[in-house]
């Protein structure tokens, strides 16, 4: 994955040797990550371009912080020097978010209604980077680790791949679901204004409880799986499993939803 340079350059050289691409690709991911933080300074105007960066570099970390659970919200907390408050950050984040350099996803507690952003509370926020690429560079992720899955934080990876494939299809900011003990990744509301949870799923990681707790309490007409296994191809009335890379069905279901 990777802007469409670092991709373009990778096939470019498809003749070459595999440590030459890769070399050539994490040269041009290095640049682009550079090529942004000088911008930080030369557009950030009245707001603290180095607030900026801060955040823009912790989110790489925050998201690889968990192992065998979803994406945290994003903490304030020892990211830039004493702020530990949203109000501290809300300007650097909406900078990065107007710039399309972070996305962003609100988990939403209690029962989820249509329209989910009357419900959302801005300083409970994930911030997901822009582009799962240049996350991978930002955190050092080797090519054997990402081809091999082997890397033990790839929940993640997952996650953010599908904010950003919501993203393309214009959900964006979006919305998730959590109480004290379950947490479902993103909720999506089809054209109806039924809401759909959408759990997705990497690996070995395992977090069916979620899913059957928000459907018990809720008991939502659809719910919708993702996961990084092959899953079901088959359109299911109820409760659809999709692979990872059918992300974006999910917008035509959205819309056949309201007709069934």
């Amino acid at each position: 994955g990777g802007m469409p340079e670092a991709v373009s350059e990778w096939f470019r050289l498809k003749d070459e040797s595999i440590l030459t691409r890769i070399e050539a690709v994490s040269q041009i991911h290095a640049n682009l990550i550079e090529g942004y933080q000088r911008d930080f300074g030369k557009y950030s105007g009245q707001i603290d371009a180095q607030l900026i960066e801060a955040v823009f570099n912790a989110i790489p970390a925050q998201l690889a912080s968990v192992v065998d659970e979803s994406v945290k919200r994003f903490r304030f907390k020892d990211v830039y020097g004493k702020k530990s408050r949203y109000a501290d950050f809300e300007n650097a984040i909406a900078w990065l978010h107007r710039c399309r350099l972070t996305l962003l996803n609100y988990p939403i507690e209690g029962r989820p209604q249509a329209p989910l952003a009357a419900y959302k509370k801005d300083n409970r926020v994930k911030l997901y980077l822009f582009d799962t690429g240049l996350l991978n560079h930002m955190l050092g992720s080797s090519y054997r680790e990402i081809k091999n899955q082997a890397y033990d934080y790839k929940g993640y990876i997952a996650e953010n791949f599908v904010q950003q494939e919501f993203a393309v299809g214009g959900l964006e900011p979006s919305f998730g679901w959590s109480d004290a003990r379950a947490e479902i990744e993103f909720i999506v509301s089809d054209d109806s204004g039924q809401i759909i949870p959408v759990e997705v799923k990497s690996g070995t990681r395992t977090r069916a409880k979620s899913l059957l707790s928000y459907k018990q309490r809720y008991s939502p007409e659809r719910t919708i799986k993702l996961s990084a296994t092959q899953g079901s191809a088959l359109v299911e009335k109820h409760n659809i499993v999709r692979p990872l890379y059918y992300v974006e069905t999910i917008f035509d279901l959205l819309s056949e939803s309201s007709k069934l």
